[in-house]
């Protein structure tokens, strides 16, 4: 009775085991297979990225190299699948590595001690490590304002996007994405926010996370100030040079009562970002909140999916 119960919840177990398995039991960088795709991705960037090429010659690399990047080890995965005894676990295991919250909670929590400590030196290293903005002339607001920032896109991208994508489409939908989010960062290193070059792959993360950034976004509106939302998603929300980036940090700047956005570096050129909010610059306990606030969505979330998975069962 107990197997034959067991054998019915197979894929909630194992979905579950994976996102265990990475919270608490992910993978060392010297062993993750997407190091080894940075490191290829950030090689192949440089080699086919010039600033000066035209801008149909960005779209087009761009385009090809999602091609490249996505569908040849999407190919591949899908031809070894069906030699696999299991494709279940297979899937599972695909999930286990497109997750990547680890990284972003713990470089996070360093920074927000390091704040707290008032060693801005360490924090902006460490803020370096998860950024693609210059960090040299950040104060410690600035620092964790960047922080913040940083977490709240990442976790969307690297977290909820994946699983929703899982609990969907299955393993291959969420290793796609995390290979253009991969692609993306690798792209964003070596070019400008506003450069047609990132394009592509932005229009395709846009199209694919709108889901999840409902189911990511939803709960922690409930929790904020409803007039106070209303008016930062209308202000500031719409008029974000990214709309996926403008709804979240609205949503976080008005839950959090700090402010978030405002101008930033990127390889030596300013560009003015609109400031989201009107309340005081965020400290290290506002990292330590904005974490609190990911793990209550998440948990929340991982109910609903265990309890759909139970009744449809």
């Amino acid at each position: 009775m107990l197997v034959e119960a067991l054998s019915a919840q197979l894929s909630l177990l194992l979905l579950l085991a994976a996102i265990a398995c990475e919270r608490w039991l992910p993978l060392s960088p010297w062993y993750h297979p997407f190091t080894l795709a940075r490191l290829g991705f950030n090689n192949l960037v440089k080699r086919t990225f010039n600033p000066q090429d035209s801008v149909g010659y960005h779209l087009l690399i761009a385009i090809l190299s999602l091609a490249l990047c996505v569908l040849l080890p999407l190919t591949l995965i899908a031809l070894f699948s069906h030699l696999v005894y299991y494709p279940e676990a297979l899937s599972a295991l695909l999930l286990y590595l497109s997750l990547d919250s680890h990284t972003i909670r713990s470089k996070s929590t360093r920074i927000a001690l390091a704040l707290k400590q008032q060693r801005k030196s360490l924090a902006r290293a460490l803020l370096a490590t998860i950024v693609v903005r210059d960090c040299e002339r950040l104060n410690s607001q600035g620092v964790a304002k960047a922080c913040i920032e940083s977490v709240v896109l990442r976790m969307l991208h690297t977290y909820f996007a994946p699983l929703l994508l899982y609990c969907l489409f299955g393993g291959m939908a969420a290793l796609a994405y995390s290979l253009t989010w991969t692609l993306h960062t690798a792209m964003r290193k070596h070019a400008l926010p506003s450069s047609p070059y990132l394009y592509a792959s932005k229009w395709l993360l846009t199209l694919c996370c709108v889901a999840a950034l409902v189911m990511y976004l939803l709960p922690l509106a409930m929790m904020t100030q409803q007039r106070k939302l209303w008016r930062y998603l209308r202000i500031y929300g719409r008029h974000f040079y990214h709309r996926v980036s403008g709804f979240t940090l609205s949503v976080f700047s008005a839950l959090l009562q700090v402010q978030l956005g405002g101008p930033a570096f990127y390889q030596g050129h300013r560009f003015e970002r609109m400031r989201i909010g009107v309340d005081h610059l965020p400290d290290d306990k506002a990292i330590k909140a904005t974490l609190k606030y990911i793990d209550g969505v998440n948990m929340l979330w991982l109910a609903l999916i265990a309890l759909s998975h139970i009744a449809w069962a």
